[in-house]
């Protein structure tokens, strides 16, 4: 009866039987996909016949090796794929024809490009390791970004401006690329796994859902429901690889748990992140057949059903499923079916505009023009700033992580390598400049494309007032406009004249030390030794209370890094010590509860009776610039101070990990 559905208007399905991965953690959202975690013995089928009796043709591989999710083009005549041949070190992106003809190599290298797609115009969006970066948190990972290339896999582009992994992308019904996001600017490390959308250029990245959520704990393999704006996922773990329980998010009523949020799968919780205080069920008339331990890759074919990859004693099978929990079996492999979808055409979704002024590749490329963010009004949706008091708007640049040493130190809450932080996995960070904020509250400026940006309001004396905990960039030559500190996805522009409008956009102004990056030893040590060092170092009647004398102290943290921060002089927030299960500890901060504005640190440093003498001020902006960058520790200098790593087996890994001597990647 199932199958006598309208909606199932093809007889082939295509999909990948492949084994687990394995290898060191690899049941990591972070680790699964990294080309050395691959295990040979996959294949790339199409089945005929939606039964377990079906006929089945194999596209790939002519030699053993594995696969990630395929693509189908519009016209079903032609499948892109990702595959690690067993004798080589990373996935590459193929094509071949529906009939298994015509096999072609479109990438190449000691990357892994993965997970692609076919782009209205022709492109190919897919996610890549390209970028050089490792995960903050797990420097023995390499991360994955999104890019784009031609036809032919020439032209290739990093579109992403961020460091840790966006995975997954996949075309939404209006033609936006649906992906998901992991970040953790200024936050804890362990739950913001959601959903973002961004234009087929790279330009306009946007939240779609749950970048201030707990529940789930992850979203991934977003796929659109047809004739609709929901979206279908799987809701995974942190600590696991892609698998969970079946989910779908609705925008139209709202952007965080639980507003738009169902389970279709009642029978697997959210993984990892716990039992939510609400957990609305997409059919209350579901049912289960069997003991099913866990689901993923979902394709939904209209609002109710869907092919979905079941696990059931141990193994993933192919099923046709509803929301009810009614399901039939489709197919079940060698070893594991995953990433299915009909072959048929498919209409393509609108091709949307090249806004980007792309800077070309290898010998032609040219310096990329920069982006401009505009703002009507920077105070809209934060009432509780007064009107006026912000006279600046700082622009921080987080380095991407291309430096590591292949191993962690995870006390207490670090667990990078090189460490950068005692608070947080953070990263290098620079300030690149600010601009003047007008009495309207309008913004007008331009800043570098392509890079991993957040944004302070600034008082007067350049202390931040309100901090962005997430980032945002733009490519070259886009042009962005927000609202406010709290945008509503809902709601446009006011319409109404602003200052800026008519005038050239705002060049950045570097502060006085230029775009150096931020340490404690430059920007911090040398102002306690000129203003404190009578009271609180050598024989300073002070210093039994405050010992500011620079000396050994924890780990690679020197006092009296450790005691500032930690202590809670310093005014840095804590992200790791917030409640993970908290939403509240993922969301914007009220203004003036944090950094420079609540600092003791910095209130002793304006303290001319403290201090009996006034402070320069150029030492007093470094001191308040490191308690707004949330008090790292190492800049890029330290960390190219350390020595490349060395160890037994580090010639076999794909991309040799290096510190002092780690690469610049360019992007796009």
């Amino acid at each position: 009866i199932a199958f006598k559905n309208p909606l199932i208007d093809f007889d082939e399905i295509l999909f990948i039987d492949n084994p687990y991965p394995e290898g060191a953690e690899w049941p990591h959202e972070a680790r699964h996909r990294n080309g050395m975690m691959a295990v040979p013995g996959g294949r790339l089928l199409v089945l005929k016949g939606l039964h377990p009796s079906g006929e089945l043709r194999k596209l790939m591989p002519e030699k053993p090796g594995s696969f990630w999710r395929p693509d189908l083009s519009f016209d079903a005549t032609r499948v892109l794929a990702s595959f690690k041949p067993h004798d080589e070190k990373s996935f590459h992106l193929y094509e071949i024809n529906i009939d298994g003809t015509g096999l072609k190599q479109l990438t190449f290298g000691d990357y892994d490009d993965l997970d692609p797609i076919y782009l209205p115009d022709g492109h190919i969006m897919f996610s890549t390791s390209r970028c050089n970066t490792y995960i903050r948190c797990m420097p023995y990972t390499y991360a994955y970004v999104l890019a784009r290339c031609d036809p032919d896999g020439d032209n290739i582009y990093l579109v992403s401006h961020g460091n840790e992994p966006d995975w997954l992308p996949t075309l939404l019904n209006d033609g936006r690329v649906i992906y998901t996001r992991w970040e953790y600017t200024d936050k804890a490390l362990w739950r913001i796994q959601s959903l973002w959308t961004v234009n087929q250029d790279g330009t306009n990245t946007s939240v779609f859902w749950g970048n201030q959520s707990v529940w789930p704990d992850m979203l991934v393999e977003p796929r659109p429901i047809p004739n609709s704006n929901r979206v279908m996922f799987t809701g995974a773990a942190h600590h696991n690889w892609f698998d969970g329980s079946i989910g779908i998010v609705d925008p139209n009523k709202g952007f965080n748990f639980p507003e738009g949020l169902t389970k279709i799968t009642a029978d697997v919780p959210w993984p990892e992140c716990g039992e939510p205080p609400l957990d609305p069920i997409e059919s209350l008339s579901y049912h289960t057949a069997g003991a099913y331990d866990a689901y993923k890759s979902p394709f939904p074919l209209g609002e109710e059903d869907f092919l979905v990859s079941a696990r059931r004693d141990g193994k993933y099978r192919l099923y046709l499923m509803d929301v009810h929990g009614n399901r039939e079996l489709i197919y079940q492999g060698a070893h594991h079916i995953w990433h299915a979808m009909p072959v048929r055409p498919r209409q393509k979704p609108l091709t949307q505009s090249d806004q980007v002024a792309w800077p070309g590749t290898g010998a032609d490329r040219q310096d990329p023009q920069p982006g401009i963010f505009f703002s009507p009004n920077i105070y809209e949706g934060v009432p509780d700033l007064p009107q006026g008091m912000v006279k600046h708007l700082r622009v921080i640049q987080m380095d991407s992580k291309t430096a590591t040493t292949w191993t962690r130190d995870i006390s207490p809450n670090w667990y990078s390598g090189p460490v950068v932080s005692i608070l947080q996995a953070d990263g290098v960070k620079r300030i690149l400049g600010t601009v003047p904020v007008q009495p309207d509250g309008s913004v007008y400026f331009q800043v570098p494309a392509g890079k991993a940006l957040h944004f302070q309001l600034l008082d007067e004396q350049y202390r931040a007032l309100q901090t962005m905990r997430s980032f945002s960039g733009l490519m070259p030559g886009e042009r962005r406009s927000c609202v406010g500190c709290h945008e509503s996805h809902s709601r446009a522009p006011i319409n109404r004249p602003y200052t800026m409008t008519q005038q050239t956009p705002a060049e950045l102004t570097p502060p006085p030390w230029g775009t150096e990056t931020i340490s404690y030893t430059k920007f911090v040590q040398p102002v306690l030794d000129r203003y404190c060092a009578e009271c609180h170092q050598g024989e300073g009647e002070a210093k039994e209370k405050l010992d500011l004398t620079f000396r050994p102290g924890t780990g690679v943290f020197n006092e009296p890094y450790a005691s500032l921060v930690m202590g809670g002089i310093a005014g840095a927030m804590l992200v790791e010590d917030f409640d993970q299960r908290d939403p509240e500890s993922y969301k914007t901060f009220r203004p003036l509860q944090h950094l420079s504005y609540t600092s003791q640190l910095i209130d002793v440093a304006m303290d001319e009776e403290h201090l009996g003498r006034k402070m320069d001020p150029v030492d007093l902006r470094r001191l308040i610039a490191w308690v707004d960058a949330n008090c790292v520790y190492r800049g890029e200098e330290d960390l190219r101070s350390i020595p490349d790593p060395d160890f037994a087996g580090i010639e076999e890994l794909p991309i040799r990990p290096l510190c002092m001597n780690a690469p610049i990647i360019e992007r796009p």
